[in-house]
């Protein structure tokens, strides 16, 4: 076995043994263990202090990447000298860089769900910040000649040209990019990922309240926003309203839509033909195939519909994820309104009257 006076160590390296005596104190530059990191933390400190600057945050944690060879040495000693248990070189200097940035920051730790995660390379004296996603939960209204996602380039597929500013998407206006640009002003973020309850057309306009979305935020330097924004598309405007924040991910609530539907049959209907329709399509189980492949069923609520010649308006009220345009034609969808006016009937064009989740959601 090797002698303690083989191991030099700083008051520190020396405290945190469990064998705490016999260890000579040393200056910390030729301590066996940390080379004098033990003494360096305030540095350290002072390079992380000012990168949190640029973030709003209540809580954090802090992680360190320590030089090759100092986790290394405390084994080997420890070996050596059979000394088992007590607190490893990183978890100390990790809770003591806790305690210094605590004071300095008047913030608090939080090792589950910290809003934003330090982690310190001692070996190449660099810091890396990372923040916490947070959720953003809201609903839109939209105008005509708005699209509710962003489409790659008619032209180039996404990959970038001239007509597209070489950004890869659609010119036209969307829901998405112009929330996701307000959003990245907003909260300090570049990128987004969006849950939308149910799509619409280009051409559907959405009325108020409006459909609910929850919009992921990925590493935002703010957390806080306000309740409602404005936005310009050209078209009209796009408002987006009920905004609240959430820091953890939540699931997606069904929910039931009421739509306003334009159709166009193939003959003149009758007002038999639309009580017949009212009648059949209430609380009616809708089978179809979703885009996976998936046998699904759905129900409609009520229809109320009315007639002029082979125009027809229907107000719907239905599940979520039950396509409107094929609920309307029959495409692998029964039953239909087709199916149940025994006529071909396609949809011109729908709208979203409301959106309802089904259970208690932030929106």
């Amino acid at each position: 076995m090797h002698e303690s006076q083989e191991f030099p160590l700083c008051g520190s390296c020396s405290e945190r043994q469990a064998s705490m005596a016999k260890f000579p104190n040393a200056k910390a530059k030729s301590c066996y263990i940390c080379g004098g990191l033990s003494d360096s933390l305030d540095k350290v400190s002072d390079k992380v202090v000012p990168r949190l600057g640029r973030f709003e945050f209540r809580t954090f944690s802090i992680g360190l990447v320590l030089p090759q060879g100092v986790q290394e040495r405390e084994d080997t000693l420890r070996s050596d000298l059979r000394i088992r248990g007590g607190t490893t070189i990183k978890s100390d200097l990790s809770k003591r860089l806790s305690v210094i940035l605590t004071k300095r920051m008047r913030k608090r730790v939080d090792k589950v769900l910290p809003d934003v995660t330090i982690l310190a390379n001692l070996d190449t004296n660099s810091v890396d910040i990372t923040s916490r996603p947070v959720f953003v939960h809201a609903r839109y209204t939209k105008p005509r000649g708005v699209a509710q996602r962003r489409s790659f380039c008619d032209n180039c597929g996404g990959r970038g040209c001239e007509s597209c500013g070489r950004t890869g998407f659609s010119t036209l206006p969307s829901v998405e990019e112009l929330v996701s640009k307000k959003l990245g002003t907003l909260l300090g973020a570049e990128r987004f990922k969006f849950t939308w309850y149910g799509s619409e057309d280009i051409e559907s306009v959405v009325y108020a309240p409006g459909r609910p979305f929850v919009a992921e935020v990925k590493n935002p330097l703010r957390r806080s926003i306000p309740g409602r924004i404005k936005l310009r598309t050209g078209k009209g405007g796009i408002q987006v309203s009920g905004m609240k924040i959430s820091h953890v991910r939540t699931g997606s609530p069904a929910f039931t839509f009421r739509t306003r539907v334009l159709m166009l049959a193939d003959r003149p209907l009758v007002n038999d033909d639309v009580s017949k329709l009212q009648r059949e399509m209430k609380n009616a189980v809708v089978e179809y195939r979703n885009n996976k492949g998936k046998l699904v069923h759905k129900k409609v609520y009520s229809v109320k519909a009315s007639t002029r010649g082979k125009k027809l308006t229907a107000d719907v009220r239905l599940d979520g994820g039950l396509p409107v345009k094929r609920l309307v034609s029959g495409e692998s969808v029964s039953p239909s309104f087709s199916e149940s006016l025994n006529v071909r009937v396609r949809c011109e064009r729908f709208d979203i009257m409301d959106v309802r989740l089904k259970r208690t959601a932030l929106t």
